[in-house]
Formats: C-alpha cells, sequence, structure tokens
C-alpha cells in the first residue's frame, strides 16, 4: 500500500498539497500595488514623456483698452458694450505650470482689425497669459465663449457746460432771503457721442432741504442733464467728470433801516439836528449776513462837508456808503439831500480873534496876521442877528499839522462857541512865522 506522505503521490482525494502563502498572494496587496505603479507610470509619462495638459479657466474679464490705440486713433470710442460677466478660457501647457492659473492671470481682449468707423461690429476674443512670472513657458490660451463679441463705436467729443444750481425748491426763514448760490465744481466735462452731446443743453444741481434756512449753509446735489426744454435728459453712452456738486446757499437777513446823513467840517459842539435837511428816501431795505446787519441801526450816506459845500437853495445827490457784504434790495444807490433854509440867515463878519492849540512843546507859533476877513456864517435868523465878530474864532489846530521852520499859510477852522446851531462856510487861511525853540 502507498504511503500518502510521500511526495509525489496524490491524497486520497487526488488534489496536489498546498506551498507556503506570501504577500504576493493577497489580493488587497496586489490592488493597491498595481494602482501606485499606474500612478507612478502616469507621472513619468506627463512629466517626463508626454507633459502637455489643458484647462478650463472661467469667468476671465474682458480688458477693452488692450489696442484701443486703433480706434482712437479714428476719433472713434466704445460706446456700447456687452453685458458679459467673463470669458470662458481653454489654456494648454505643461500639466504642471497650469495647474494652479486663475482668472486673474489671464487677459481677454478684443481684436480691433477690423474697426473702421462708427456702428456696430462683431470683435473677435483673443486670450493671453499675463502672469508670466509664476507662469512661464510655451501656454497657449483659447477663448472659448463666447468667441466674438458685438461693440457699437461712434465719433466722441467733449463739452464742457456750467453747472446751474435749482434752489426753487428750498423754503428761506420769514425776514431772509437766498442771496446767491454757488456750485463745486463750478463746470462739468462730459465726454461721449457727439449726437448726444448736441441734446444737453445744461447741468443742474437741484437743491432739496429739510427745513426752512436761516443761515449760509453746503448741500451735496446730485446733477441732471437737461435739454433744452428743460426736460431731465439721460444719455446712453455719454460720461461726465463728476456726477455731483456741493452747493453753497448763501442766506441773507433782510432788515429796512433809516439813512442818516454825517456832517463834517461842522464847528465843536454844533447840534446837526438844528438843520432842517431832509433826504429824497428816508429808510433803504437791505440784506446782509446776519452778524453784520443784525448790528446796524442805520445806513449813511456819504459824508457831507458843511463848511465847504453848503449853499442855501441846493440841492445835493449823495451816494448811501453801504458797508461791505450789504447790498440794497430796492435797488436804490444814491438819494437827494436839500435843506429847508426858511428860518435861516447868514452874515459876513471880519475875526480878530485867532488863536493856536495843541503847538508841539519844541516850536513856537507867532501868527502874524491880525485878522480873517470875509468870514461867511450861516443860522437861525434871531441868532445870526445878534452875533457879533468878537464872540467867533478863527482856530489853528497844530496837531494835524505839519509844521516847519518858517512862514506859513495855515488853514483856521471857525468856531462860534456861543451858539451851537451857527455854522462857517468857505475856507480861510492866516499867516504865521514858526521857530523851534
Amino acid at each position: 500500500m502507498a504511503n500518502p506522505n510521500k511526495p509525489g503521490v496524490p491524497g486520497a482525494k487526488g488534489a496536489a498539497p498546498k506551498g507556503p502563502r506570501t504577500i504576493w498572494d493577497n489580493p488587497i496587496f496586489t490592488m493597491v500595488l498595481a494602482i501606485i505603479l499606474g500612478f507612478v507610470t502616469w507621472t513619468i509619462v506627463t512629466v517626463f514623456i508626454d507633459p502637455q495638459g489643458s484647462k478650463i479657466v472661467a469667468n476671465v474679464p474682458i480688458n477693452y483698452t488692450s489696442g484701443a490705440s486703433t480706434y482712437t486713433a479714428q476719433g472713434l470710442d466704445i460706446v456700447e458694450k456687452p453685458d458679459i460677466e467673463g470669458v470662458t478660457v481653454k489654456v494648454e501647457g505643461n500639466s504642471t505650470i497650469i495647474g494652479n492659473i486663475q482668472n486673474s492671470d489671464i487677459m481677454v481682449y478684443p481684436s480691433y482689425a477690423g474697426v473702421s468707423g462708427a456702428g456696430k461690429v462683431t470683435l473677435r476674443l483673443q486670450a493671453r497669459v499675463t502672469n508670466t512670472t509664476d507662469f512661464p513657458g510655451d501656454i497657449d490660451c483659447t477663448v472659448e465663449s463666447p468667441e466674438t463679441i458685438d461693440v457699437v463705436f461712434d465719433e466722441v467729443s467733449e463739452k464742457t457746460i456750467p453747472v446751474t444750481v435749482d434752489a426753487s425748491a428750498v423754503p428761506i426763514s420769514t425776514g431772509y432771503m437766498l442771496n446767491r448760490t454757488a456750485a463745486v465744481p463750478a463746470e462739468i466735462t462730459l465726454r461721449g457721442p457727439t449726437s448726444e452731446l448736441d441734446q444737453v443743453s445744461s447741468i443742474v444741481a437741484p437743491v432739496q432741504i429739510d427745513g426752512e434756512l436761516a443761515d449760509t449753509t453746503t448741500v451735496p446735489a446730485m446733477l441732471e442733464l437737461r435739454d433744452e426744454e428743460g426736460n431731465v435728459f439721460t444719455p446712453q453712452y455719454t460720461s461726465m467728470d463728476s456726477d455731483s456738486a456741493n452747493v453753497t446757499l448763501t442766506v441773507y437777513q433782510v432788515r429796512e433801516l433809516p439813512l442818516e446823513v454825517d456832517f463834517i467840517g461842522t464847528p465843536n459842539g454844533f447840534d446837526v439836528e438844528s438843520l432842517h435837511c431832509s433826504l429824497s428816501q428816508q429808510t433803504l431795505k437791505v440784506a446782509g449776513p446776519a452778524r453784520t446787519i443784525g448790528t446796524l441801526e442805520s445806513l449813511t450816506v456819504t459824508d457831507f462837508d458843511l463848511a465847504r459845500e453848503f449853499e442855501p437853495g441846493r440841492d445835493y445827490q449823495r451816494l448811501i456808503e453801504l458797508p461791505a457784504g450789504i447790498v440794497s434790495l430796492d435797488g436804490v444807490t444814491n438819494v437827494t439831500l436839500e435843506f429847508d433854509t426858511a428860518d435861516m440867515a447868514s452874515t459876513k463878519l471880519n475875526v480878530s480873534n485867532i488863536r493856536a492849540i495843541n503847538v508841539p512843546s519844541n516850536y513856537e507859533l507867532q501868527i502874524l496876521s491880525s485878522l480873517v476877513s470875509n468870514v461867511t456864517l450861516y443860522g437861525p435868523a434871531a441868532e445870526i442877528e445878534e452875533l457879533s465878530a468878537d464872540s467867533i474864532v478863527a482856530q489853528i489846530d497844530c496837531q494835524s499839522l505839519n509844521l516847519t521852520v518858517g512862514q506859513q499859510t495855515i488853514a483856521v477852522s471857525i468856531q462860534i462857541p456861543s451858539s451851537s446851531r451857527i455854522f462857517a462856510t468857505g475856507s480861510y487861511t492866516v499867516q504865521c512865522e514858526v521857530t523851534s525853540k
């Protein structure tokens, strides 16, 4: 009988005996090994044998300025562009290089070769890599979608128009007025198709505020383009260097103030109320900044020199001198001054009472003239009748003089100490000798 354990002798059931198992007999191991070998093979092929690959990059923006000199040299500009969020680009090159390329690394731009005049033109889109630092080498870019775009060109020009402020809707407080308006910028430059610019007649800054305005203020305003009929015009392609302006509204307080005459050349202590004079207009309606006009009690017309200008029976045209920043709302710039001389009289006297005051300490002044002749005096008839030459003084005030050594002709002022309602007219001088101490 044969031994069943003897090599080469079949077992009882005829099966070959099994040898010891190894790692190569593990199906999981062999599967993982196959994957690793496949990846290694792919890497070797892609990196060393065939490294070329491709990638789709989406949402690449269109750059319209690249090559724009082609149409700007013809006096054209783009007035209508397609509303496209982005372009899809196929990038081909070394797979290890293009793997991280983004839409910001690529520029899509139209070819303007076919642009020859105004109108709609279909332009083919092109693409190239702009980030050559991070993505060097031979990389091809092909625009996938859309391959072309429709762009409208037109003749473009510029037009500069001043800004007009519309403050008609601004409420002003009682007792105040809107004096003037000003906009910054004061003018706007428009750029666009000539056909559109021709329709723009004005640029208006409409102003609206809450509440009544009682002081100067500055507010922002959006600008409106308007046609010749004043209608708001919204251009399709025209651009403007600013679409808003800061508007200053200058608000003035309004007051009606009495007019007064400032008399000069009068004797010391003279009562100007004794002059029966009147103005053709007693009050004037004016406006100005509240801080200025609020402190005024009256307005003064041009000074009137009683000694040099007065003549009985004559009327005088006088300018109204308004303080800086104050404007007349009545349109009146001058008034007529007249004197009622019915109760006045005049006389001429020779004055011998001549004196000097305020003589400098380093000078001596000797009055050589003994008489001031034919001094004309005006005043109430009753006082003129009683007036004598002894009550009149011809006075030299050295404080306002530039004295020099030698003889000088010096002006004198006529003073009437005994009366506050009599005055002298004309100019008078005396001869004096000035010596130094």
